[in-house]
């Protein structure tokens, strides 16, 4: 018998029994070799990552308070090295600004690639965080609310169209309305006009502009799956010949890149571009010629990028939640509607006993319901603090790793490299923060605590994140749904045509449908008589 005779004979007898051996020996350092053993959570999720890819492929992640409840633990091991923690103590320990807890590789799934098949990282994915300092810098100044507020005007503009198209196309004559799908494309359209000064396009046409919700949603859905094993990432998308070649330009990466090109045709330099409100894109240009050592035409592509990418989705949920929660609960929207009377009454002061009424009255009553006005609605503002808190948009806990020196959390210690994060929908569902209702959407609980608890209550909501992490649009969407979701209901009376319908389907977003309703005009009248 030759050598080689041999040596296959031997490779046959040995290495099935030698696969199983190293099977069984990386389940078991998966198990053991970590120091999360004796952290409860599900058997499987401490051998392999892929029990999370299937748990958020099974639409399960929002529900992952329910497991917490299942082992009676505010600290779950869900991976080899993943640890979920639902302790709103927590949050400012992972999210805080000292030590700063580094993101995690699934954010580079979040990357968009462009027609080179590179990466093009922006500020809600990047791990660097000194390069994350170095991106925000030129425009953190464009994302604050003294600053979003001039922006007030852009979003009354898309709010006067999206009311046109429901009464055009729905409410005169009545048909059923999939609002679900509108509030995503206003939504679109507002982060379109408030970023170009121009709508995509999504209100007018009633469309999917270029398929741009299609290819967002599918994205999302992506990163919630395939990202729980982020390596696949790397063999899937940056590192596939194959799918390279038959993966085209992102749609909204094109989409942005054409507007930017169309806005320098137009204009010689930034300041001269337009005579309302300074857009983002103008802004972004201004930052490149303030710091030129920074801001690079691909960075302004990038910042524009990133609002069209990321400013729809969020937004979206939270305005569905509190239409849902208007229109299952009577008695929560009859208190709404009674500030937006109160509001409205507002402006007809002094009233009739005006010797020189204001020609301009009727426009004014017409007038989109203002920042302003939105603010001083209170039970409204509790209404939306609580939609951020039962109905967060992020279904996966927000991933970070444990600096060195490790941490201890819920009474484990978790050691350096481990991988740990919240899901909002555990943390949000503390019925010692919150309420042994937790899973109520009750306004009122907002009202009925201390300031100092509710400030508490406030600052450890997670839907948009938390600490220098958070999401930079988070003004843009506060802007947005204190604006809109008045304006809708002071216009209309809606109809839940069917409670069934409703679904939430939740990857990296718990993202609702089934919205379908009926739309009747709202008599101006009904909403002034007190």
């Amino acid at each position: 018998m030759s050598l080689l005779q041999q040596t296959g004979d031997v490779f046959k007898a040995y290495f099935l029994p030698a696969l199983l051996v190293l099977v069984v020996l990386h389940f078991a350092i998966n198990r053991y070799g970590y120091g999360l053993g004796k952290i409860p959570g599900p058997f499987v999720a401490s051998l392999t990552d892929f029990w999370r890819m299937f748990h958020a492929y099974t639409n399960k992640g929002h529900q992952d308070y329910l497991l917490h409840r299942k082992y009676n633990s505010p600290v779950l091991r869900v991976g080899p090295k993943t640890v979920a923690v639902a302790s709103p103590d927590a949050v400012r320990v992972i999210y805080g600004w000292k030590p700063v807890y580094r993101k995690t590789q699934i954010y580079t799934t979040q990357s968009q690639l462009n027609s080179n098949g590179q990466l093009v990282e922006n500020l809600a994915s990047t791990m660097d965080e000194e390069k994350h300092t170095r991106l925000a810098k030129p425009v953190a100044a464009a994302y604050g609310m003294s600053t979003l507020v001039e922006f007030e005007p852009l979003v009354d503009s898309t709010s006067r169209t999206f009311v046109e198209q429901m009464e055009q196309r729905f409410a005169r004559p009545t048909k059923e309305c999939p609002l679900d799908r509108w509030l995503q494309m206003y939504a679109f359209d507002v982060i379109g006009e408030l970023t170009f000064s121009k709508r995509i396009g999504f209100l007018e046409t009633g469309q999917d502009v270029d398929q741009m919700m299609y290819h967002t949603g599918r994205f999302m859905e992506y990163t919630g799956v395939v990202g729980q094993v982020p390596n696949l990432d790397w063999y899937f998308r940056i590192k596939n010949p194959i799918l390279h070649m038959l993966r085209p330009t992102s749609n909204i990466l094109g989409f942005t890149l054409k507007q930017i090109r169309e806005h320098q045709k137009s204009s010689h330099s930034p300041s001269d571009s337009h005579s309302g409100p300074r857009d983002f894109l103008t802004r972004f240009l201004e930052a490149r010629e303030k710091y030129p050592d920074i801001v690079d035409e691909g960075l302004v592509h990038d910042y524009a990028n990133t609002n069209v990418a990321g400013g729809s989705d969020t937004t979206a949920i939270i305005l569905r939640t509190l239409v849902h929660q208007f229109v299952t609960q009577r008695s929560i929207l009859d208190k709404v509607l009674g500030e937006i009377g109160a509001a409205l009454r507002a402006r007809q002061a002094p009233g009739d006993a005006d010797p020189d009424p204001d020609p301009d009255a009727d426009a004014d009553m017409d007038r989109p319901i203002t920042w302003a006005e939105g603010l001083k609605m209170t039970y409204y503002q509790a209404c939306i603090k609580e939609a951020l808190r039962f109905h967060p948009a992020t279904a996966q806990i927000l991933p970070r790793l444990v600096p060195a020196g490790g941490v201890e959390l819920g009474g484990h210690y978790l050691p350096p490299g481990t991988v740990v994060g919240c899901n909002a929908w555990s943390v949000h569902r503390d019925p010692v923060l919150y309420g042994q209702d937790v899973d109520r959407y009750r306004p009122e609980r907002w009202l009925e605590v201390s300031p100092d608890q509710a400030r508490k209550m406030e600052t450890s909501l997670l839907t948009f994140g938390a600490g220098k992490r958070a999401c930079v649009g988070k003004n843009i969407a506060m802007l947005e749904i204190t604006k809109f979701i008045p304006e809708f209901f002071r216009r209309f009376d809606v109809e839940l045509v069917d409670p069934e319908r409703w679904k939430i389907t939740s990857t990296w977003l718990a993202v609702q449908s089934g919205l379908d309703v009926r739309l009747k005009v709202r008599p101006l009248e009904s909403l002034l008589a007190e």
